[in-house]
């Protein structure tokens, strides 16, 4: 079973669709998936925690429920095994080492969080 994760507050020029800004997905045995936005610089776990703490940003999983911006960053940072790799199948520290050939949507930052360019919600 998958959580969708959105945000919904001051972002420049308005709320994508109204129906607020896709953060991430978060699935169960696997890491959570951040959603990369390029266009306002969402492109790192960290540039997203600096996002999600601005005065005024609600976030919300995709059944409605409010999420303190403090459980979705633990949430999305507690997804390492006992070696502090991050949990994931078949040994793969990341998507981009399974499938070398998603470099063109799926990137990973400098810490290792995995981000996707391509809507999955």
């Amino acid at each position: 079973m998958s959580t969708n994760y959105f945000a919904f507050g001051p972002f420049p020029g308005g709320e994508p669709d109204g129906e607020g800004l896709h953060i991430g997905q978060s699935a169960a045995g696997w890491t959570f998936l951040l959603r990369a936005h390029d266009d306002l610089g969402l492109i790192s776990r960290a540039a997203w925690v600096e996002f999600l703490e601005v005065p005024g940003v609600v976030i919300r999983d995709e059944y409605g429920r409010e999420v303190s911006t403090k459980e979705l960053i633990e949430t999305i940072s507690a997804r390492r095994g006992a070696n502090g790799l991050f949990l994931r199948r078949r040994g793969f520290r990341s998507a981009l080492d399974a499938h070398p050939h998603w470099a063109d949507h799926c990137l990973v930052d400098a810490e290792g969080y995995e981000l996707s360019r391509r809507a999955f919600c």
